[in-house]
């Protein structure tokens, strides 16, 4: 998906695209900490909580307390957050749809092996870099 395509899918679901990302996070998790997502997506947890904050303030989230640890509250997505995930993922779907007609049939697993490899190389440099600030 190009950031022109996120930007104008994203601005008609009302969120930002930092937003967006939260909450496909939380749909894939069905529930999480801020502390889950912000490992999760690589953002800071002031940056996280204010996405969180008006992720809630604008009824896509919900928070609650943690049954076993009150410091902690866990958030998913209400009624209304389902349905824009919803239409996130559909539009997603139809994108690379439109993607995938462009490549020849008998490629598509191989440029999808070469995605999943592409993801894995970056999750690695993304945990490296994140021991490296730790340590």
């Amino acid at each position: 998906m190009t950031a022109t395509q996120l930007k104008e899918d994203s601005c008609c679901q009302g969120v930002t695209l930092a937003q967006y990302h939260t909450l496909l996070e939380i749909e894939e998790l069905a529930q999480a900490t801020t502390v889950v997502l912000s490992k999760q997506l690589g953002l800071a947890k002031s940056t996280l909580s204010r996405n969180i904050d008006n992720l809630v303030n604008i009824g896509l989230l919900e928070r609650e307390t943690h049954p076993s640890d009150r410091r902690f509250n866990l958030l998913s997505l209400t009624a209304k957050g389902q349905e824009v995930a919803d239409r996130i993922n559909r539009s997603n779907d139809k994108f690379y749809r439109q993607v995938f007609n462009g490549i020849a049939e008998e490629r598509h697993v191989e440029v999808v092996d070469s995605f999943e490899e592409l993801v894995l190389a970056m999750r690695k440099l993304q945990d490296r870099k994140g021991k490296a600030v730790e340590g």
